[in-house]
This record gives C-alpha cells, structure tokens and sequence, in this order.
C-alpha cells in the first residue's frame, strides 16, 4: 500500500489543544527571554525548543492565537503578543486586573464560551451528566473530543477563577458581563458601496431588500464555526475571511495540499459533518489537470450537503458540471459583491439567518 495514502486521522476541534495555564508558559517566555517584543518565528521555534516546521509549533501558536494571546498564525514570519497577553504576561499589582484579563482569555475560544454560559451560577453535576449535556447543546465538540475538551475547560475554569470549589464540590460562577468578548451582531455594519444587480444569486432572496443599508438587517449564525479550507492566500480568500469576520463568525484554517496521490481523504472524510467554505481558487496550480477535477470531484461528493465551494470568476476550467451549477464565482475585483453574494450563500446554506427591520 502506498504510504501518502496511510494518515493520521486529523480532528478539528475549534478549541485551543492545551490548558490556558500552559499556553500562559509559552507567551512568557517571549515576554522574559524578547522582553516582549515582536520575535521572528525562527527564534521563536529556538526558544521553545521545536521546530517551526513542526505540529508541535503550530500547536502552540494555534493554542496563542485561540487564547487571543497573539494574532499569528503557523506561517507568520514575525509574532507579537496582543495587549491582552501583555497584561497577562506583565499584570499590574491590582490583583482584579489579572483576574479580569485571564477570565477574558478563557471566555475566548467560542466552545469554552458556551461551556461557562451552560453552567453559569451553578454547580457542575456529574462527569457523565456533563458529557450528554456537552454534547448536546455544543455543536462543534465530538464523541472524540469530549474528554479531551472537558479536561482543558475545567482545567481553565480553575486556573482562572470561573469555576470555584467547595470540597468535593465545583460550581461555575457568575459570567461578568463587562468582560470584553466576540463583538454583538446586532451592530454589523453591512457597508457595500455601489449598487448591485438585482439578478445576482438566489432569486428567491430579494438583494435590493438585502443590500439596502437603511433596512438595517441583522445578521445572526447559527453555527459558531466555519472550517476554512483553502490552497493559497489570494484575493478571493482574503474577501472570505473579511465577510466571517464581518458577521462575527469564528473559522479555523486548513491549509490543503494536492500531492501525487491528490488529496487527504481521511481529512476530508473527517470534515464532513462540520459546516465548511472550499475555496478552489489557486493560482498556482493546474486546474486542466484530469487527476484534479477527479479528486475534487471526489471531495464534493463527500462534503456537498455542508460545504460551499468558491472560485474565481476568471476560472472557467471546471470540468464537472455537478460542480460547476454548485460553485460560487466571486470577483476578485469587486469585493462588496463577493461579500454579498457569499452571504446570501450563507443564508441559503443555513449557516445564518436574516431579521430585516
């Protein structure tokens, strides 16, 4: 059997894969060791000990990242830590102001969000009755993650003071509402210059209502996570990323290589119950390629039902007519059509819902 076909299953999680408290450990060192400064990323590997080329290094600086400690990302060439790090790292002698600050990097990540805000004001009943409950009102976490999941929050809830113990007994305090978290969707500014024709996309959803800035519409998901997937950072990419951000809707990034043996199909396999974006549109790479469109094909036949499939309107090579009716082309050139357009998508799909006022 050919090796590049035997893979490590991957699990997206949507949550940092360590404890705050350790990821804590691995942003002081920049601020001891670079007296927090921005470090490069090579360095940054030496001070850890890993290479950068490796998942551990991309671990950790997913864990940062999901923590809100940095805004960096495994290919960035130059990390900084974000202010809220820097007054984790470096706290003031108010002991409120740490606890304010590491309460707000643990509400971060979505999932762990929700946790607190199921047991807000109560206390936690029994390790199974915790697991069913987890799994029924938290989309994103599995059957295999939940343990995992369960550790690190609990774990976080101690460390930061949002879970309090009495004996044997453990109880997940009330939630500040004046912690800084995700922006409120009701203050979306939906700002597309231009006007835009009224036969772009479903015409069953009346774009002349949905572009109007004095309808004011608001805009809610219905899921708390988009697992992007993409071959290159280009345009197209970028105006996807702007428009989740937009609608205040979280996403993680797979980066997805087409080798000799075309795709990872244990990943995708593994992708097929989470709402995801595809984005085809690679400049780099020959769409004319037969193997290509094969194994794309392959991969729409496995993700068609919660994935939206992208490219460019300047790639008219799309060799599968299933795919082709089922692709959104977006301009490169215009974004504030593309955001529409894939917005309307993403009312179509089910991902978010429209209240028009």
């Amino acid at each position: 059997m050919n090796n590049d076909l035997i893979k490590r299953k991957r699990i997206f999680r949507g949550y940092p894969k360590d404890t705050l408290e350790n990821t804590i450990v691995d942003a002081k060192i920049i601020e001891e060791q670079n007296a927090g400064f921005s470090i490069k990323k090579r360095s940054l590997g030496k001070l850890w000990g890993v290479s950068v080329r490796s998942s551990y290094y991309t671990e950790k600086i997913n864990n940062m990242r999901l923590y809100g400690l940095t805004d960096a990302k495994r290919d960035t060439e130059i990390i900084n830590l974000t202010d809220l790090c820097k007054e984790i790292v470096d706290p003031t002698d108010a002991p409120e102001q740490l606890s304010r600050v590491l309460k707000e990097s643990a509400l971060t990540p979505t999932p762990f969000k929700e946790f607190y805000e199921l047991y807000q004001a109560k206390k936690l009943p029994s390790y199974d009755s915790i697991k069913r409950l987890v799994l029924e009102k938290i989309n994103i976490i599995t059957k295999d993650t939940i343990d995992e999941f369960l550790e690190i929050v609990i774990s976080n809830g101690l460390f930061s003071n949002l879970i309090s113990e009495d004996g044997d007994n453990r109880f997940v305090n009330q939630l500040d509402n004046n912690i800084s978290l995700s922006p409120k969707l009701d203050n979306i500014d939906l700002s597309f210059s231009g006007e835009i024709d009224s036969n772009v996309g479903n015409p069953d959803l009346p774009i002349n209502t949905i572009s109007r800035l004095d309808n004011r519409p608001t805009l809610l998901p219905k899921t708390n996570q988009i697992n992007l997937m993409y071959f290159e950072d280009t345009d197209i990419f970028d105006i996807v990323k702007s428009t989740l951000n937009l609608l205040g809707i979280q996403f993680s990034l797979q980066k997805i290589v087409f080798g000799e043996s075309g795709f990872d199909f244990n990943f995708i396999k593994s992708q097929s119950e989470l709402n995801s974006i595809f984005i085809l549109n690679n400049n780099n790479l020959n769409t004319e390629n037969n193997k290509y469109w094969m194994h794309i094909g392959m991969v729409f036949g496995h993700l068609n039902e919660k994935c939206i499939f992208i490219d460019s309107k300047s790639n008219s090579n799309i060799e599968i007519d299933d795919l082709d009716s089922e692709v959104l082309k977006l301009d490169d050139n215009n974004s504030s059509e593309s955001k529409l357009l894939l917005i309307l998508r993403l009312i179509e799909r089910n991902v978010i819902e429209v209240n028009i006022k």
